[in-house]
């Protein structure tokens, strides 16, 4: 008989919340760690949509990345969309707890998974506990930023990836932090002070371009989404290897923004 107390303890063994950064608000949102586990459904983000589809697929368990409640609530309005999900969870029975920062960092976490997609090698996270992850591109053939870039975008199913520098840049030490955890100018000084030739990362602030521009530095920016949808998969991978029960990636989230293929096509 799984727990949802087991299940807690097994997410926390992988990522330790003592990795998470002191804005986050990982651990458990609502639920009863005493139930037994029915199923799990990992999920980026919660909303009444992967409410029903827990409860569809028999899941009373949810693994979210974004933790659904950040700050203290001071009202539960159930016209707020989110909070309407929380009265559905608890209806229903439905425990939700969230994993955000702490699977970012810990070692073979979503950033190392998604530093292994990008075919990088001799992967080191360069600054201490933090979700940075350097490494180096190792394919056969040398590759320029817009090759690179093109390449990304297969590999992540992205048509919003966008480059800062010299297309023709040969592209060989690569920095990634998955979101938008590199979004700073620091973060940017950092990895190109590291020897890095290309910084891959998220939700990048005009003046943190202008200042890769300036530097002669590269960027290429993902979806804050697509560079973190892997939680599912590989949150799906470490639950199913470790317990007899159905773990499922959510089929109703989704990145909030409508892809250009999808405007222009």
């Amino acid at each position: 008989m799984v727990k949802i107390a087991d299940i807690i303890q097994k997410i926390e063994e992988f990522a330790p919340l003592a990795l998470a950064e002191d804005f986050d608000n990982c651990g458990l949102k609502i639920g009863n760690v005493k139930e037994e586990v029915s199923g799990i459904l990992v999920t980026v983000d919660t909303d009444l949509s992967v409410i029903r589809e827990a409860k569809e697929k028999g899941c009373n368990f949810i693994l979210e990345h974004h933790p659904s409640i950040w700050h203290p609530l001071k009202k539960i309005d159930v016209n707020v969309p989110l909070n309407a999900a929380l009265i559905e969870a608890a209806k229903n029975d439905i425990a939700i707890y969230s994993a955000h920062t702490n699977v970012d960092y810990t070692e073979g976490g979503l950033n190392d998974y998604v530093a292994e997609k990008m075919l990088l090698s001799d992967v080191r996270s360069p600054f201490g506990p933090s979700s940075a992850r350097v490494g180096f591109l190792n394919t056969n053939d040398k590759m320029s930023l817009k090759q690179y870039a093109c390449l990304l975008a297969r590999i992540f199913d992205d048509d919003s990836i966008s480059v800062v520098g010299d297309p023709n840049k040969p592209i060989g030490k690569v920095a990634v932090i998955n979101g938008g955890g590199g979004g700073r100018e620091d973060v940017l000084w950092a990895t190109y002070s590291d020897g890095c030739d290309v910084f891959v990362t998220a939700e990048v602030k005009h003046n943190v371009a202008r200042l890769a521009n300036s530097l002669n530095y590269a960027i290429i920016q993902f979806s804050h989404y697509k560079s973190e949808a892997d939680f599912m998969p590989l949150m799906q991978k470490i639950l199913q290897k470790a317990y007899p029960v159905p773990v499922y990636c959510a089929e109703s989230v989704r990145s909030p923004f409508i892809s250009r293929g999808e405007i222009w096509n």
